[in-house]
């Protein structure tokens, strides 16, 4: 049982990161955070340290520069992580504090919210340069 769920997680992994890379349709940003949340939710069940201690991921691997997070709120220094960010996202889609930042009518950014206090502003291009790394770690 355990192999065959481990299948279905690298199968869903898979064909998430296919539809990050050939979806070109009118609906791209909402695409983008629906399955951001889905890479999101399927590490937090199965431990964020995981992916970022056992693969040594660093923020920059995934894209994020340090101007990205504008506060951390109440997480310690130390607790600085991949993970906690991993974590952070989650919250912010799951609990819906995401806003859009837009000019000209188009979508430029996401401000992600989460209660700790921690916010990011991310353009959508890093957005998915997130979810499809996160991606390949996870394969």
């Amino acid at each position: 049982m355990v192999t065959e769920n481990k299948a279905i997680e690298k199968e869903f992994v898979q064909r998430t990161l296919q539809i990050l890379e050939d979806y070109n349709g009118p609906y791209g940003v909402t695409l983008l955070v629906n399955c951001l949340l889905g890479l999101i939710v399927l590490p937090k069940e199965k431990d964020y340290n995981h992916i970022s201690n056992d693969k040594n991921i660093k923020f920059q691997d995934l894209g994020i520069e340090d101007g990205d997070i504008r506060s951390w709120g109440k997480i310690k220094e130390e607790d600085r992580t991949v993970a906690q960010f991993m974590r952070c996202m989650r919250n912010s889609i799951a609990h819906i504090h995401i806003e859009s930042i837009s000019e000209a009518g188009e979508i430029d950014s996401l401000l992600f919210i989460d209660k700790s206090g921690f916010e990011a502003v991310i353009g959508i291009e890093k957005v998915k340069t997130v979810a499809k790394k996160l991606a390949e770690y996870m394969i």
